[in-house]
């Protein structure tokens, strides 16, 4: 209660002063939601699901065809009817992109960016595959990497991080002048929030 008191006040403060000085700390609040980019090539690429345009599985074939891992793991467990998985439309998306069948592992059982992570790790160990780039998109980035690290913390796996663009916006430079950025600046830093105090 006293970590959500602490959040709350310091996000007011930040609105407030955000209004008085307004733009530049306005655009941090958007900023501090992307992480920096940091992918390496390792053993396997995991792909999380929540994808819009498909852009996490053009981003991971295209760093899957610069040599940043041999194999795409497709983590996504959500149901699109009662007969089509998110990651079934994901793998498809690969597929017409000419990865080959054999590089595509599936995970279905997560529901959440935790349990991309949680379900993630348990194939890695299983697998012994030491090393992944975790592709998201780029608002998503600083939580996955909260929880990703969190989760995989003493595992011995690397991770590292690669941003693939929103298509369905520029950027989101401006953020709070556009209601499509607005919501997306506004209910990721509502899920961070509900990440900080649960992990």
């Amino acid at each position: 209660m006293r970590k959500l008191k602490l959040f709350f006040g310091i996000v007011f403060v930040l609105i407030v002063i955000g209004f008085i000085g307004k733009n530049p700390l306005l655009q941090a609040v958007a900023d501090f939601l992307v992480a920096e980019e940091t992918a390496k090539k390792s053993d396997v690429i995991i792909v999380l699901g929540g994808e819009i345009t498909g852009e996490r599985t053009k981003k991971a074939v295209e760093l899957y065809n610069q040599g940043h891992g041999d194999k795409l793991i497709f983590s996504d467990g959500t149901d699109l009817s009662w007969r089509t998985k998110a990651v079934d439309e994901m793998v498809a998306l690969a597929l017409d992109l000419n990865v080959p069948k054999e590089d595509i592992v599936k995970e279905t059982d997560s529901r959440s960016t935790y349990e991309n992570a949680f379900y993630s790790k348990a194939m890695m160990i299983e697998n012994n595959w030491t090393s992944a780039v975790v592709v998201t998109t780029e608002w998503h980035t600083k939580r996955s990497q909260f929880i990703f690290d969190n989760v995989f913390k003493g595992s011995g796996v690397r991770l590292t991080y690669a941003t693939a663009p929103d298509e369905r916006i520029d950027s989101l430079k401006e953020w709070w002048k556009d209601s499509e950025k607005q919501q997306i600046v506004l209910t990721e830093w509502a899920k961070l929030l509900v990440y900080w105090l649960k992990y």
